[in-house]
């Protein structure tokens, strides 16, 4: 005779009544603790091990020497215009005469260009190449280099 595994007649009863209830403590799993006798480090305050606070007057006035050496600052200009026809240069800098940033001329033969503002960084044109693109979708943001004027 095989042996039955089914439930005994009391637990079939509660099943029955929709009672269910069993205990799965045996399968959980167990994590090891740390003992008790280790101590928890005391959060303290974070500190920088190099400390280059010191060093800032130091590396403001070597830039600064550097751009003295340089002829110009470099950053960036929105292009709204290149190309052989003046008229059209022309048209275009009237154009983006309604922005706070000045736009001006430039000719190198046998292109005009024009550009719009001078920013230090790309985010910074970025801001202003989003207004200008709806009227003008030929605009590109520039690498350029200001130089000193005396």
């Amino acid at each position: 005779m095989i042996p039955s595994k089914a439930a005994p007649v009391s637990k079939l009863k509660k099943l029955q009544k929709g009672i269910y209830n069993e205990d799965l403590a045996v399968h959980r799993m167990r994590f090891r603790k740390p003992p008790k006798w280790v101590k928890k480090a005391p959060s303290g305050p974070l500190l920088c091990p190099l400390d280059q606070t010191k060093l800032l007057a130091a590396r403001l006035a070597a830039r600064k020497a550097a751009y003295e050496r340089t002829n110009g600052l470099k950053g960036y200009t929105i292009q709204l215009y290149m190309g052989s026809s003046r008229s059209a240069a022309l048209r275009i800098q009237d154009l983006a005469s309604n922005f706070a940033y000045p736009a001006t001329l430039h000719y190198r033969q046998p292109h005009y260009t024009v550009q719009l503002g001078f920013f230090f960084d790309r985010l910074e044109a970025y801001f202003v190449y989003l207004t200008l693109l709806k009227k003008i979708p030929s605009a590109m943001i520039r690498p350029s280099m200001r130089t000193r004027q005396s």
